[in-house]
C-alpha cells in the first residue's frame, strides 16, 4: 500500500472558456470515492440542465489509481470529451477529483480533434487555477488505557497531528485514533515506552 501523501484539491471552482463561439463552463471539486464523483456530476447536470453537453471525468482515488476512474462524452463523438478530460485529469497529480464541463454550443462545428482539445483546454484552464493540499494516508488504530495514562495518549495524539475519532469509557477508555499511516511504528512505541508496557497499539 502506498502510504505517501498526494495532493487534493482545497476547494470548488469553476472557470468559462470559449472556442469558436461554444462556451465551456468547467467546473471541479474535491471527491472523495466514487459515489461522491457521482453525486457532484449529478449537481452540475441539475444545475444546466439547458447545455448541450454535460461532460465528466473522475479519479476517486489516489492520483495513480487506475480503478476508480470513469469518463463520459455525454452524447458528444466517442472520445472527444471525456477520454481528453480525464487524460488531463491523470496528468494533474492530483487524486480525489471530478470535472464536469457543461457546453453550450455556439453554431460552429469545431470537429473532433478541435472538440478534444476544447475539452482538454477547458480542464486545463480551471486546473491551472485551483489551489492544492497534500492529503496524508490515515489509519485506524486502536488504544486501551486506564484513565491514568489519559493524558499521555492525549498528549501524543496531538504531537502526532492524529484524531480521536472514539472514545469509550468503561474500565478503561477505549480509543481509536485516525493516525498518518507513516508514524504508526513510532506512534505505538512511544505510547508503549512511557506507559511501561501498559499501553498498547494495535491496528484496525
Amino acid at each position: 500500500m502506498n502510504n505517501s501523501p498526494y495532493p487534493v484539491l482545497s476547494e470548488p471552482l469553476m472557470v468559462q472558456t470559449e472556442v469558436k463561439r461554444s462556451k465551456f463552463l468547467a467546473y471541479v471539486a474535491p471527491t472523495k470515492g466514487v459515489a461522491a464523483a457521482k453525486a457532484f456530476i449529478e449537481e452540475i447536470r441539475l444545475k444546466h440542465p439547458d447545455a448541450n453537453h454535460n461532460c465528466w471525468a473522475f479519479v476517486a482515488n489516489r492520483p495513480e489509481n487506475s480503478i476508480e476512474i470513469g469518463f463520459s462524452d455525454d452524447g458528444e463523438p466517442s472520445g472527444c470529451a471525456g477520454r481528453p478530460m480525464l487524460n488531463v485529469l491523470q496528468g494533474s497529480g492530483i487524486g480525489e477529483i471530478t470535472v464536469v464541463v457543461a457546453r453550450y454550443f455556439g453554431g460552429i462545428k469545431l470537429g473532433t480533434g478541435g472538440m478534444a482539445r476544447a475539452y482538454g483546454g477547458a480542464v486545463n484552464a480551471v486546473l491551472a487555477q485551483a489551489e492544492t493540499r497534500l492529503k496524508a494516508v490515515t489509519t485506524i488504530v486502536r488504544c486501551q488505557s486506564s484513565y491514568q495514562w489519559s493524558n499521555l495518549v492525549e498528549q501524543s495524539v496531538s504531537q502526532y497531528q492524529a484524531n480521536i475519532v472514539d472514545a469509550q469509557y468503561g474500565e478503561l477508555i477505549d480509543y481509536q485514533i485516525a493516525l498518518d499511516a507513516r508514524r504508526i511504528s513510532e506512534f505505538t512505541s512511544q505510547l508503549f515506552d512511557r506507559s511501561h508496557g501498559h499501553i498498547v497499539v494495535t491496528a484496525d
